[in-house]
């Protein structure tokens, strides 16, 4: 043994833990880490529609569709109850009417828990989550259609102020309006209008103009779309044609415009294939201007408040944002040293009005005023895709902005800190998020579609995975990476009594609807 003296071991020593801590590596800021798990117990808050003089329900659930293995049977009060102490695995539920004694039971329900795994995290570390007590929905309520892909439904009061209905355009350029109750079509509009017999009536393959939602009479909605001439509104009600306009270049992208100040709104027409854009009157779609751009844009544009109108910001090739005012003027404009990955957002938050927009960098907050970059939120190797949406979860006025990344990773960030709140994986083929509150704890949850799960539903609290839709792959080619993302969209359909999540199906062949709890959308805002 060699005889070191005391300092020589002292300096050998910090030596070696300096390499030490040099190879520990740091975590990015949305990296996932795996803790071990823990068996936990869940509660489910289970509801069902009433009958007519009953109060006394009969409640079971069981590990197998046929009951012979009940792991609760209960006459319980009421149309709604919370069965607790459940561990992880698959059940079915029923209830029947149990006045003097047991009706006939409804129809076995599935229900799945999964072991739930979350990031350690102290202080104010965002959580993530991987999964939770998960509930299916009922599988007698909902629809399917066969439009083909529609990448982006939308609500519209098609047919009634008091209603909603569904518009939305499948990529060979089919235009449809949906009866929101039942997914039977309205009416449904060809790309090109004026083919004869024999000729090809879509789009060739062209990129997908979103339908432009537009008022009309009696609070109802009426409709902008492309055709093979430029865009024409249509009578939401029937698909009658109110106008047409003619345009120079193929449409991309269209917004509505408010004045500030006062005065007729109009619709802004950004081109697909040049850099330029078009004004149009929204009451008989005459051309009021044209201007060019300074890039093409490259994702579909976003409200912008303007005074007391409403301009329109634009994501321009080249990492430009570009917002145009009613009359197509520019009135603010920035140009950053990044991609743009994402529409941008104006969002409302207790510090002011912002506007957000992902990039490859990260997601970037400037302010409304003068664009000027005042935060952002990197995410390392990965990339916010998708649309960007806000909702205040909690309600606690500080509305929460969420975020979708390539990597299929869902986030919810705080505005009134910017700071992100909790984090989940899942998304993996989503274009958006819908909102509605799935089990009744007053803040609203997160709905995206998820890879061969319809969609996914996640707790708006922490992001634990709370609901889930299960798709029904047709194909193996529908199994492999998805060619196009699925936009959700929840909502009050026909009577107020059908509460459903909308959205393209696993298979892509059309629209789907799934029920959601009652009243689990009265906050929800599209």
């Amino acid at each position: 043994m060699i005889d070191m003296p005391h300092n020589c071991r002292l300096t050998i020593r910090f030596i070696l833990l300096t390499l030490l801590l040099a190879i520990v590596p740091t975590p990015n800021l949305l990296a996932q880490s795996s803790p071990p798990t823990a068996q936990a117990k869940t509660s489910l808050h289970l509801r069902w529609p009433g009958q007519q003089g009953v109060l006394r329900y009969r409640l079971q659930l069981a590990k197998d569709e046929q009951f012979k293995d009940i792991v609760f049977d209960r006459a319980v009060f009421g149309t709604e109850y919370v069965v607790t102490e459940l561990g992880a695995g698959r059940y079915f539920w029923r209830v029947a009417p149990a006045v003097k004694e047991t009706g006939t039971f409804s129809a076995a329900r599935p229900i799945e828990i999964v072991e739930e795994t979350r990031r350690a995290s102290g202080g104010n570390e965002p959580t993530a989550s991987t999964g939770a007590g998960t509930m299916l929905p009922m599988s007698n309520a909902g629809w399917r259609t066969t439009t083909g892909a529609i990448a982006q439904p939308l609500v519209a009061h098609l047919r009634s102020a008091a209603s909603f209905d569904l518009v939305g355009v499948n990529t060979d350029g089919m235009v449809y309006g949906l009866d929101g109750a039942t997914g039977v079509a309205l009416w449904a509009s060809r790309f090109r209008p004026n083919a004869k017999r024999g000729e090809p009536t879509g789009n060739g393959g062209a990129p997908v103009f979103t339908p432009v939602l537009i008022e009309g009479r009696n609070g109802l909605t009426n409709v902008v779309v492309a055709f093979e001439g430029g865009v024409r509104a249509l009578d939401g009600a029937t698909g009658r044609e109110l106008w047409r306009a003619m345009l120079k270049d193929r449409p991309g992208y269209g917004a509505v415009a408010v004045p500030d100040g006062g005065g007729a709104k109009t619709l802004l027409i950004a081109s697909d294939n040049s850099p330029s854009l078009t004004v149009l009157n929204l009451e008989n779609g005459q051309t009021i201007s044209e201007t060019k751009l300074d890039a093409a844009v490259i994702a579909s544009p976003a409200a912008f408040p303007l005074g007391n109108g409403r301009a329109v910001a634009l994501a321009l090739d080249g990492g430009a944002l570009d917002v145009r005012s009613s009359s197509g003027e520019r009135v603010r404009f920035i140009k950053m040293d990044t991609t743009i990955t994402t529409p941008p957002l104006a969002v409302t938050a207790p510090r002011g009005v912002f506007v957000v927009v992902g990039t490859e960098s990260g997601l970037i907050t400037l302010t409304a005023d003068d664009l000027k970059p005042v935060g952002r939120i990197a995410t390392e190797s990965d990339a916010p895709t998708g649309r960007l949406s806000s909702a205040d979860l909690d309600a606690d006025g500080a509305p929460e902005i969420l975020m979708l990344t390539r990597r299929g990773r869902l986030v919810a960030i705080g505005t009134a800190d910017g700071k992100i709140k909790w984090y989940t994986s899942g998304a993996t083929d989503a274009a958006s998020p819908a909102f509605a509150d799935l089990n009744s704890d007053g803040v609203l949850d997160v709905l995206v579609a998820a890879g061969q799960d319809f969609a996914r539903g996640f707790s708006g609290r922490d992001g634990s995975l709370i609901w889930k839709a299960e798709g029904e792959i047709k194909s193996p080619a529908a199994e492999s990476s998805p060619a196009q993302t699925r936009a959700l969209v929840t909502g009050t359909f026909g009577d107020g009594s059908n509460v459903f999540a909308v959205g393209t199906d696993t298979s892509r062949t059309g629209l789907r609807a799934v029920g959601l709890p009652k009243d689990s959308v009265k906050a929800a805002k599209q």
